[in-house]
């Protein structure tokens, strides 16, 4: 178990921002990196004629593959 992978074992998160860019990878990793952790939050506000729901259901449809980042 690595030591990121240990520290969220069993937390909350909350990430704000987790549409942009920075914050699918955040998203991404924590998610695939610790498999353990208790829930992810995340904060998103309409923007661009987009609901927040709109606004998720795309972030989910994007495939990140910038593994090489972490």
């Amino acid at each position: 178990m690595s030591s990121v992978s240990a520290y969220y074992t069993g937390k909350t998160v909350l990430i704000t921002g987790a549409t942009g860019f920075m914050g699918k990878v955040l998203v991404e990793k924590l998610l695939r990196s610790s498999p353990e952790v208790k829930a992810v939050y995340i904060l998103v506000r309409p923007k661009a004629g987009q609901s927040m729901q709109e606004r998720v259901a795309n972030m989910l449809k994007c495939k990140v593959s910038f593994y090489i980042l972490f």
